[in-house]
């Protein structure tokens, strides 16, 4: 417990720091506001040492579940997996812990840098940080009870995969996300989904110039790029063929880890094609992502059909019009999520 509190004196500490340094503090805009969870987890998960291992998946669920309702959901797998990030935990926390020591002052200057593009962003979603117990780095959910919509970063998958140049144009995709959302509502078919997020790699393409595939999350969990240009027929027609499909197991497909991909395109290649889809609109990401649903399928569409012509594929074109359904969540698809949330 002592290790944790000097942990957020030292934050604190740097925070002001950097913030009065040069006298900056008045042109520094206040970090938006979010929810600590993973210093809860780890304080649980010190106090419960020795402790059997259903007392401690108990204890961690009662603690959690009443900060936040339903942030780990009811079921036997997510009891495995709360136990297995209490066996892991040990050799995870020192890169957990610089994920919560960042975390602020990392979200705060993207912010800044945000609000240069998007000048009047605010999250529309509560933001929180958390354990995900593997299951992602970020992205949106709806919890039970109530279907509460909340914006959750997962310190544990950040540190996997984002201790590197890769945390803020994480960060940047992320809250792309959040502004999109004031706009585009979550629905359940394919070209959705594939928009949202090749949406998110264009604007931290747009943002941070120069960035690399690993800064725009195209190699999680292997290079994406090559390989679906190397099948760049298959991965078009895939999508075309599927484009107003709302069966989860097609967008698993195309856009999470583990998803059964058809065969020689690679995990989420779905990123990449909705990154040059929207890039062949020759629309600005800011224009981009203040359309409704109804307007962005007609985008969509059109970027999808001058690819294929481009491409000289001779694929089925997706009908002209067709209705919005469902809403689903817009969950961190970075993440390893065979099992989804």
């Amino acid at each position: 417990m002592r290790r944790v509190w000097k942990r957020q004196l030292a934050v604190v500490s740097l925070c002001t720091s950097l913030a009065t340094a040069g006298g900056l503090a008045a042109k520094v805009p206040r970090p938006p506001s979010y929810v600590d969870l993973a210093t809860p987890f780890e304080t649980t998960v010190t106090e419960t040492v020795g402790q059997t291992e259903a007392m401690r998946i108990a204890t961690i669920r009662a603690r959690m579940n009443a900060l936040l309702p339903g942030l780990y959901p009811d079921g036997a797998g997510t009891d495995q997996r709360i136990a297995s990030a209490v066996r892991q935990f040990p050799a995870d926390s020192p890169g957990y812990d610089r994920v919560i020591a960042a975390f602020p002052m990392a979200l705060n200057g993207v912010i800044v840098r945000f609000r240069k593009v998007f000048p009047d962003f605010a999250a529309p979603l509560p933001i929180y940080l958390y354990h995900s117990l593997g299951q992602r780095d970020g992205g949106s959910d709806y919890l039970q009870p109530g279907k509460r919509h909340v914006m959750l970063f997962g310190a544990d998958m950040i540190a996997r995969y984002h201790s590197d140049d890769s945390f803020e144009p994480f960060l940047v995709h992320e809250i792309f996300h959040l502004e999109h959302a004031r706009h585009f509502a979550d629905c359940d078919q394919l070209w959705c989904t594939v928009w949202q997020e090749g949406l998110a790699v264009d604007a931290t393409a747009t943002m941070i110039p120069h960035a690399t595939d690993h800064q725009l999350l195209l190699d999680i969990p292997a290079p994406v790029r090559a390989p679906t240009e190397a099948r760049w027929t298959d991965a078009l027609c895939f999508v075309a063929a599927h484009f107003d499909d709302t069966d989860s197991a097609t967008t698993a497909s195309a856009l999470q880890m583990g998803g059964n991909p058809p065969d020689g395109l690679p995990d989420r290649f779905g990123y990449y094609v909705g990154f040059r889809l929207t890039q062949a609109t020759g629309l600005k990401v800011t224009r981009l992502s203040r359309l409704g649903n109804m307007d962005a399928r007609t985008v969509a569409r059109d970027g999808l059909l001058k690819l294929m012509h481009d491409a000289h594929a001779g694929c089925a074109v997706p009908p002209t019009a067709s209705p919005t359904r469902s809403l689903r969540a817009r969950v961190g698809r970075h993440a390893d999520e065979k099992e989804g949330s």
